[in-house]
C-alpha cells in the first residue's frame, strides 16, 4: 500500500468518526491503527500482535475485525466476555477462542504471531521437513496400489523378513 492510499485511508476514518460523533456514536470499537494496520494484511491473513496492548474493553471487536474482518455480534461478545478472569487470561483465552473457532477454519485463515501459552500447537518439525512429509504423502498416493505391493514384496525379500 502507498503512502498516499493510507492518507486517504485515515482521512476517510476521521471523517467516518466525525460524522458518528455528530450523529451520537463512536467508533471506539476499531483504533485507528488497527485499522490502519489490518490494510496491511492479505485477506486471508490475521496478524496477533496488533492487538496485543489492546485494552480489554475493546479486545474482543479488534480481534474479530482483524481476523474476520467483521464486527461481533452481540452474542459472540457475551460468549468471550468472562468478568471472572483477570486481564491476562482473558487475553489468552480470546485468542485461543478465536483461533479455534470453526469460522476461521473454514475460510483457512492464516494467523501470524499467536503466542500459545499452552504450548499445545507446537510442532517438533519444521516447516521444511512438513512440506517433504506432504509432498511425499501427494506422491505416495497417485502411485498405484499394484506397484506399491511389489515394492514392499522386493523390501520384505531384501530384509529376508519374507
Amino acid at each position: 500500500m502507498t503512502d498516499k492510499e493510507r492518507t486517504i485511508y485515515s482521512k476517510l476514518y476521521d471523517i467516518t468518526s466525525e460524522n458518528l460523533q455528530k450523529a451520537g456514536g463512536n467508533m471506539s470499537c476499531t483504533p485507528k491503527e488497527i485499522l490502519m494496520a489490518s490494510l496491511e494484511l492479505k485477506p486471508d491473513a490475521a496478524d496477533f500482535s496488533l492487538v496485543y496492548d489492546i485494552p480489554r474493553d475493546m479486545l474482543v471487536h479488534a480481534l474479530f475485525y482483524i481476523t474476520f474482518r467483521r464486527w461481533p455480534a452481540d452474542d459472540e461478545i457475551e460468549k468471550l466476555d468472562d468478568k471472572s478472569l483477570n486481564d491476562l487470561k482473558f487475553k489468552r483465552e480470546t485468542f485461543k477462542s478465536v483461533y479455534e473457532s470453526t469460522e476461521r477454519r473454514i475460510r483457512k485463515g492464516v494467523v501470524n504471531n499467536y503466542i500459545d501459552h499452552t504450548n499445545e500447537y507446537v510442532y517438533s518439525t519444521g516447516k521444511f521437513k512438513r512440506r517433504v512429509r506432504i509432498t511425499m504423502t501427494k506422491i505416495k498416493a497417485k502411485i498405484p496400489l499394484k506397484w506399491k505391493m511389489a515394492v514392499k514384496g522386493f523390501l520384505n525379500k531384501l530384509l529376508g523378513r519374507g
